[in-house]
């Protein structure tokens, strides 16, 4: 379902004034600034062949990174110096509002190869973590397109809940087991779905 003819560069930017609006450091706060700086840095890192921005490509990163500490520390067990950790990295965030970007010719082609690349790199994933990155990434990139893919969303969420679970279970010293193979095949079936079913590029190939 297409909601409408967005541009990627105003869903990177509407979701990166969202990050640096969010002030708090509460376990929500930071999840949702992570999330945000996210959406904001996928669609940026797809730009990138067209709009070469290497330093706000890198402040992105480490600043998900960094988050991404506080939010396992959320998950698993708290840790004393989270909150000096989060305040700290709550301020770093400002780097950031220099990173808006233009408008970039080209932007919705660009994305759209990005996701007919990521599809072909399913076959050849055996790691639960990195199939999870694979089918986040696509999720943000094509609600960057303007379409909204319901299967994909909810697929994302089981994805990420269950890579909360495993933390928290292999911090208690067991071990997991994964049917990599299933998921991956639901990713493939609902990315190409959603490659073949769209009606605006033409030029696409699903062979491997």
């Amino acid at each position: 379902m297409k909601l409408k003819n967005l541009r990627p560069e105003d869903y990177a930017n509407k979701n990166l004034r969202d990050a640096l609006s969010i002030s708090g450091i509460s376990k929500e706060d930071i999840h949702d600034r992570r999330v945000k700086l996210r959406k904001y840095f996928d669609v940026l890192y797809s730009l990138y062949p067209v709009y070469e921005n290497p330093d706000c490509l890198v402040k992105a990163k480490d600043l998900i990174h960094k988050l991404g500490v506080i939010r396992d520390m959320d998950v698993i067990c708290y840790q004393p110096n989270r909150d000096k950790l989060a305040e700290i990295v709550s301020k770093k965030i400002r780097v950031m509002n220099y990173c808006f970007l233009p408008k970039v010719y080209g932007s919705r082609l660009l994305v759209f190869n990005r996701i007919l690349s990521l599809q072909k790199k399913i076959e050849k994933i055996e790691d639960f973590h990195e199939l999870r990155k694979i089918v986040r990434t696509t999720r943000n990139l094509v609600e960057s397109l303007g379409y909204k893919n319901k299967e994909l969303s909810s697929l994302a969420k089981e994805m990420g809940d269950l890579r909360d679970e495993i933390l928290k279970i292999e911090c208690e010293g067991r071990k997991v087991s994964i049917d990599v193979e299933n998921y991956k095949k639901r990713a493939n079936e609902i990315i190409v779905t959603f490659i073949i079913y769209q009606d605006e590029f033409h030029h696409f190939s699903l062979q491997q």
